[in-house]
């Protein structure tokens, strides 16, 4: 034997001889279930509809960062098809709103100025709008012309206000403000 194919036959050994040395028997595939999937959670938030005149909680997509995106998204979107069928509705959805900010925890939705906002609006949009992180207390915003009589006031734009347009602010509300048309 030379010493090439002994050196063969010792690693092969000791190889063999480490490989079962371990003491783990080799198993058949074990079944335990569906494999693995990868998940990342989706954060959620809370917006209110209506059912039977009374505020309903929902749950939608977080928007992290942007607190007001929840109640653009349930302006533009309104309710979604199980939540019609499940008898919902929006009031937010006939505001014709220009604009909705965030600013040391007040959110301002600033809206058309002839367009009647109902208490049932009003409490749609606060209480919406305080479930959302770091929203304190919600106000409307309504444009209104009070400049000299005319036949017909100048154009609106809500970026550029022409004289005679102003903003009427409303009082603070928070949800708590309509606990008698909060869902049972």
């Amino acid at each position: 034997m030379t010493a090439r194919l002994a050196f063969r036959v010792i690693f092969a050994l000791v190889t063999m001889v480490l490989g079962t040395a371990c003491g783990v028997r080799p198993t058949g595939v074990i079944g335990a279930g569906e494999p693995a999937v990868a998940q990342q959670a989706v954060p959620q938030t809370t917006v209110y509809l209506v059912r039977g005149g009374a505020l309903v909680p929902v749950r939608r997509v977080a928007f992290p960062g942007a607190p007001q995106a929840a109640l653009y998204d349930l302006w533009q979107s309104g309710p979604t098809g199980n939540e019609l069928a499940a008898g919902m509705w929006s009031p937010l959805a006939n505001l014709v709103v220009h604009a909705i900010r965030v600013r040391d925890g007040i959110l301002t939705v600033e809206y058309e100025r002839d367009q009647p906002v109902t208490r049932l609006l009003m409490a749609q949009v606060v209480c919406s709008g305080t479930a959302q992180p770091d929203i304190r207390r919600v106000r409307m915003a309504r444009w209104k012309y009070v400049g000299p009589e005319s036949d017909q006031p100048p154009t609106f734009d809500d970026q550029h206000p022409s004289p005679g347009w102003t903003l009427v602010v409303g009082r603070q509300r928070k949800c708590s403000d309509y606990g008698k048309l909060m869902a049972p």
